[in-house]
Parts: structure tokens; C-alpha cells; sequence
């Protein structure tokens, strides 16, 4: 039998899931906005970028070059988080010190180094078989992805359910690239 307490306790938790549920789906629509027009014009904004020569390992190589970026956003949270054990709470190695900021730094770094590992090998199958001219969209995905990284790792340190933001600047585009790259394109077929 569930007591009066135990079913307001209940409510309350429930309640404040919603809220952070709407604070979450308050973030994440206007980045699902910012991905679609940031790739639709990726021409355009990326007009400036030198593509590489229609080629395969020109293609590839050009991917690479554009992962460096995303790369340098976890090499980042490496610093930060092997700056932070240094500090008097957590200098006996213990995950979790007394402020949770080493925490989280640890968790955007795993999942830094989880979404990269995921737009390197979608990145550089997706170069292969998009038209040359399509290739802006790599540099595109890049962008996204330290724009996302760095708002989801701001995001978090603030108040976790903000980082919805940058996780859909930094995932959508490559979850739309392997969805794009199922439908369009199977390696099977080569």
C-alpha cells in the first residue's frame, strides 16, 4: 500500500522529470534548426574551403584533415580533466571529489571520444559516395560538431539537462549520415 508521502514523493519526481524533460526539448529544437539550415547551406558557408580532387584517397584524406578539429575538442577535455586532478580535492585520485565538475569532464569525455569515433568512420565512408561538389558538407559537420561539443560540455557544467543543445549540433549530423549512408549507399554493393 502506498502512503500519502510515498505518492506525493512520487508526484514531485515525476513533476520535476517533465520540467527537465521541457527544458531539455527547449534546447534541443532550435539546434535540430540550426543543423538543417547550417547543412543545407554548407555550400555556401563552406564556399571558401578548397575541395580536394575527385579522387578517392584525396576524398579520405580530405576527411582527416577536417577530424583534426573535432579531435582537438576532446584533446581539450583531456587537459581539463588531467588540469583538475591536480586540485586539493581530488589530488589522491578519487573519481568523484567533493565538486563534480571532474566528474563531468570525464563524462564529456567519453562521450567526446564516443560521437568522434562515430564521425570518423561515417565522415569518411559518407566522402566517398557524395558528388564532389557535396564534400562541403564535411567541413559543415565539423563546425557542428565543436560547436556542439563545446555548448554540451558548458551546458553540463552549468545544469546538465541544458547540454541537449550541443548534443544535437554534435550527433545529429553524423546520425543523419549513417542513416542517409543505410538508405542511399551499402557496402555490399562495392
Amino acid at each position: 500500500m502506498i502512503r500519502s508521502n510515498d505518492s506525493q514523493c512520487m508526484g514531485d519526481a515525476m513533476t520535476e522529470f517533465r520540467r527537465k524533460q521541457l527544458v531539455m526539448t527547449a534546447f534541443s529544437l532550435p539546434a535540430f534548426v540550426v543543423v538543417a539550415l547550417v547543412l543545407s547551406q554548407a555550400k555556401s558557408l563552406f564556399g571558401f574551403v578548397t575541395l580536394p580532387e575527385d579522387e578517392p584517397a584525396a576524398r579520405l584524406a580530405f576527411v582527416v584533415r577536417w577530424l583534426f578539429i573535432p579531435a582537438c575538442t576532446l584533446a581539450v577535455g583531456i587537459q581539463f580533466a588531467a588540469r583538475r586532478g591536480f586540485y586539493a580535492d581530488a589530488i589522491d585520485g578519487t573519481r568523484f571529489p567533493t565538486r563534480n565538475s571532474l566528474e563531468i569532464n570525464l563524462r564529456y569525455n567519453q562521450n567526446t571520444l564516443e560521437q568522434l569515433v562515430l564521425a570518423a568512420v561515417t565522415w569518411l565512408n559518407l566522402s566517398l559516395v557524395v558528388s564532389h561538389e557535396n564534400l562541403a558538407i564535411i567541413p559543415a559537420m565539423a563546425s557542428l560538431f565543436v560547436v556542439g561539443r563545446l555548448t554540451f560540455w558548458v551546458g553540463y557544467l552549468i545544469q546538465p539537462v541544458t547540454r541537449a543543445f550541443g548534443m544535437i549540433l554534435t550527433a545529429l549530423p553524423t546520425i543523419g549520415s549513417i542513416l542517409w549512408l543505410i538508405l542511399h549507399w551499402a557496402p555490399i554493393n562495392t
